[in-house]
This record gives C-alpha cells, sequence and structure tokens, in this order.
C-alpha cells in the first residue's frame, strides 16, 4: 500500500538504507541506554533459489558494553562489494538487519556504517567456499510445489530426478549450464518425496522434502461486497501496534459497517506479522470475524521473488488460528516502488512472476486477489505494468482506486468520483485482457493532499463500482477510517 512510503536507494555498489521511522523527536530511540559502539553478526547459509544468503544483524552497547535496543531512529547503510542487499524490517530481528545473496562462489566485503547514531562502519567479511552448510537444498513451498536450489550456478547441464519407494531414480528435468533452481509442479499435495541433483559428474541425494496438504477451495463470492484493509505493527512505539488493539471492538466495527470481509496484513516481504506474542490478538479477530460471517483474508506486501518471500505468503494461506480458523483467500500487493516489489532484480516481471509461483504453490482452486496498481489514475499500460500476465494467476483483480490520493488539479466531488471509478474498472479489465471479477479498492484515509474522502464520495465510490460491474469494494484504511466514513459504509448495502 501507498502508505509504505519508505525510503530506498541502490547505487552501483549495491547501497540500500534502512529507512527511519517517522517518530518525533528524530532522534533514536532506546530500550536501554544510548549506543555507544555496535558490532554486526553474520550468519550464513543457501537457499531454494541457488543463492548463497548472508544475513546481517546490527547490535548495539552503551558505554558500559551492556546491550541495549533501538527501537526507532536508526539510520544504516548496508553495502556489499557484489551481489544483492534487501535491508529487513527492524522487527524482524529485533534491531536493524539486512540480507545479501550471491550466487557466484568466492569473497564477500560488506560495510554496514551508522549514520545515525553516528558510531562508524562495521566491516564484514565472508567467503562463500568456507562454508560447511549443504548446497543443493529442497523445501516445499505449498501443496503443489517443491524448490530445489544448488549453489553455484551449475556450469554443465543439471539433471533432476526423483527416488521413488524402491530407491530408483526416476527423471524429471535436464536443465540447461547455467542454471541454479527447479521449481518441480507435479506433486501432490500431502506426499512425501525425495530427489537426486546431478551436476556433471556430483550427484546429491537430498533429504525427504514433505509436502503440505491440499487446500480448501476458497471461491471468488468470499471477497465480493464490501471490504476493509487491516494492519499492524510489531513496534510497541508505533500508533499501531497489535498490543493496543482490541479484537472485541474490530469485530463490532465490522458488523456494524455491514463488511463481507477484512485483509488482514500478515506479512511485509519476508517479515512475518504475527510473531507469537501477536498471535492471540491476531486470532481473537479472525475468530470473532468469521463467529459473525465475515470473511477473514489474508494480505502480504511482497518485496522479492525470492522463496523467503514467497514463503510468507504461503504461510499467510496455510495460517490457522488456535482454534483452527482459516484465512479464507489472500490479498498479494503488487506494486513497483523500491519498498515492494520495485527493488526485486527482475524487475517490472517480478509482479507477475510472484503471483505466478504463489498460484502454483497453492493450486488452481485457492482465492487470490491481485492487488495492483490503478491503470486510470496512475496512466499506466501493460508497458508500465503487467496487468496481463498478473491476470493469468489471479482470481480477482483490485486496483488501488485512491482517487483523493492520486488526482491533482481536478475538483472533487461526488459525481467526478463516480465517473473516476467507472473509468477505473473499465481500465484495468482492458488492460486484464480478460474478462475477470474486479473489488475495486476505495480511499478512507488523507493520505494525498485532498485529505480524507467526505461521506457523500464513499457512497458514490460504492455506487458507481457496483453499478460498474464490480464484486465489490475494499477500502483502505481501517486506521484511517473515520467515524462518518464508517457510518457511509455501514448505510450502503451490498
Amino acid at each position: 500500500m501507498r502508505s509504505l512510503a519508505l525510503a530506498l536507494v541502490v547505487a552501483q555498489a549495491t547501497v540500500q538504507p534502512a529507512p527511519s521511522p517517522s517518530i518525533t523527536p528524530d532522534v533514536p530511540v532506546y530500550v536501554g541506554s544510548p549506543a555507544t559502539h555496535f558490532t554486526v553478526e553474520s550468519r550464513e547459509g543457501f537457499d531454494p533459489d541457488g543463492k548463497a544468503r548472508l544475513l546481517l544483524i546490527a547490535h548495539f552497547f552503551d558505554a558500559q558494553n551492556r546491550p541495549t535496543v533501538i527501537l526507532a531512529n536508526s539510520d544504516l547503510d548496508w553495502q556489499s562489494d557484489r551481489g544483492h542487499v534487501q535491508w529487513q524490517s527492524r522487527m524482524r530481528y529485533g534491531s536493524p538487519a539486512a540480507v545479501v545473496l550471491v550466487d557466484t562462489d568466492g569473497p564477500i566485503v560488506a560495510h554496514v556504517h551508522d549514520k545515525k547514531p553516528d558510531l562508524g562502519t562495521v566491516t564484514v567479511t565472508a567467503d562463500t567456499r568456507t562454508w560447511t552448510q549443504p548446497r543443493v537444498v529442497a523445501a516445499a513451498l505449498g501443496p503443489h510445489m517443491v524448490q530445489i536450489g544448488w549453489f553455484p550456478r551449475a556450469s554443465t547441464p543439471v539433471d533432476i530426478a526423483r527416488i521413488n519407494g524402491a530407491g530408483k531414480r526416476v527423471a524429471l528435468v535436464t536443465l540447461p549450464a547455467g542454471s541454479s533452481t527447479y521449481r518441480d509442479t507435479s506433486v501432490d499435495p500431502g506426499s512425501t518425496y525425495r530427489y537426486a541433483v546431478t551436476r556433471g559428474a556430483m550427484v546429491t541425494k537430498l533429504p525427504s522434502v514433505v509436502v503440505p496438504p491440499p487446500l480448501p477451495v476458497t471461491p471468488v463470492s468470499l471477497a465480493s461486497g464490501k471490504g476493509m484493509w487491516l494492519y499492524w505493527s510489531t513496534n510497541p512505539l508505533d500508533d499501531d501496534y497489535f498490543g493496543r488493539i482490541d479484537p472485541a471492538a474490530v469485530v463490532d466495527q465490522a458488523v456494524k459497517a455491514g463488511l463481507h470481509y477484512v485483509e488482514l496484513r500478515t506479512a511485509y516481504g519476508a517479515h512475518w506479522q504475527i510473531p507469537p506474542e501477536a498471535k492471540p490478538t491476531i486470532d481473537a479477530i479472525v475468530d470473532g470475524l468469521a463467529a459473525h460471517g465475515i470473511v477473514p483474508m489474508g494480505w502480504t506486501v511482497p518485496r522479492e521473488v525470492t522463496f523467503e518471500d514467497l514463503a510468507t505468503s504461503m504461510q499467510t494461506i496455510e495460517y490457522r488460528t488456535s482454534r483452527g480458523t482459516p484465512l479464507q483467500g489472500i490479498a498479494i500487493d503488487l506494486e513497483r516502488g523500491d519498498d515492494f516489489l520495485g527493488a526485486d532484480p527482475n524487475g517490472l516481471d517480478g509482479l507477475w512472476m510472484y503471483e505466478r509461483y504463489v498460484r502454483e504453490a497453492a493450486g488452481p482452486q485457492y482465492l487470490i486477489v491481485a492487488t495492483v496498481e490503478d491503470p486510470f489514475f496512475e496512466h499506466l499500460d501493460n508497458t508500465k505494468y503487467p496487468y496481463a500476465k498478473i491476470a493469468q494467476y489471479a482470481s480477482v483483480l483490485q486496483p488501488m482506486a485512491y482517487w483523493r490520493m492520486m488526482v491533482r488539479h481536478v475538483e472533487l466531488s461526488p459525481p467526478v468520483v463516480d465517473s473516476m471509478m467507472r473509468r477505473s474498472y473499465a481500465m484495468v479489465l482492458a488492460q486484464a485482457g480478460r474478462t475477470l471479477p474486479v473489488s475495486l479498492g476505495g480511499q478512507t484515509t488523507a493520505d494525498g493532499k485532498n485529505g480524507y474522502p467526505p461521506a457523500a464520495e464513499i457512497t458514490a465510490s460504492l455506487e458507481a463500482s457496483k453499478a460498474a460491474g464490480a464484486i465489490g469494494e475494499c477500502f483502505f484504511d481501517w486506521d484511517g477510517t473515520q467515524p462518518y466514513q464508517w457510518a457511509a459504509i455501514g448505510d450502503y448495502r451490498w
């Protein structure tokens, strides 16, 4: 979503400064005493993408060399002499962190510069040639996919085979030189598989891989009617910290507004946002919504087309509360900005590739909502955003038609909003090149120079969405919705 406006810079030397939360005053906020120095922990290994993964975590210490934690307003630059660097969400590892991914053997030199507080630079050196972890890795991504990766990239053709119960190898595929990963989409849910990977004279037999059980059938109708996006933070300093959420109040508001579904953000990139301490709160929301016939759906915000990132979307799909209540569908937020898939090395292709791999892993009968940038409001077509390719794998298209955020130099009124929402609906289908359900993404927040949409515009957006042929409208977002907007949503029957 556009509210994730975090600064990110990628330079030739692979520099990615992590963003600072906008907390006042603009100084580090500590759990403990102010830091005087820091170190960088490194963790190494290989992944199913065929990459070497070097995780870097900054640890801070005070003048007495006691550990201290910065919850906000640190500012670190992460640099590597090669490969790709991605900063990690602050709360994922409890401290600023980044991941370096490389696909060739050899030394890695990473520099971590602490600009705020100004504590200097720590240099980390590693050499993949000395790592002892398995270099060929297989893991199930979902009930319909096993991914196998080998490091480094193969210089010869690669033969992939399954090993059956009798220990016999059954050939699957031969891949050309230069390959580093294979996705086996011929697996059966709930089954166990063993693989052998042959690279030249080297044969690697892998441990057994257990594929998850099949997913329930989730129809498109679950994403119909009125919806709302809801997200939370795992940082106790934030206003939307999960510890401040009253699950009963959330459920009560959803019932009063006549919502049919709520999209709950479970992951930002590879950062899973339901840690054990948050699970009771989120489970109470999910269970409460379901008890009132309101569909709880997952919502993820991808950052890269990696196994690790895709795994959080699959974790969302497979999520169950302690009572066993599932999330019934997933909305995947496919955006180009540097805080989203825009920084993925695959470029624009990453937007549709991510959707494709989730679809292949989840299977054809699971509800996948593609939350896409709006072609009307953002003046986009298939040369700038891959609508048609995304539409091949989506159950529903959900363009973010945030009229007050996107529109400039236009005097807004209910009739103008009506016209714009109709055009948004028509244009997203035209770019998709096929007929499939559309649920328009509406706006309640004050993001943008035009402020909060008045009640009459909320009503106009709903009337236009329904008249145009949309199956529903989902509003962004829960925390920013004002009482008069909740009333307008509740008064409209859909």
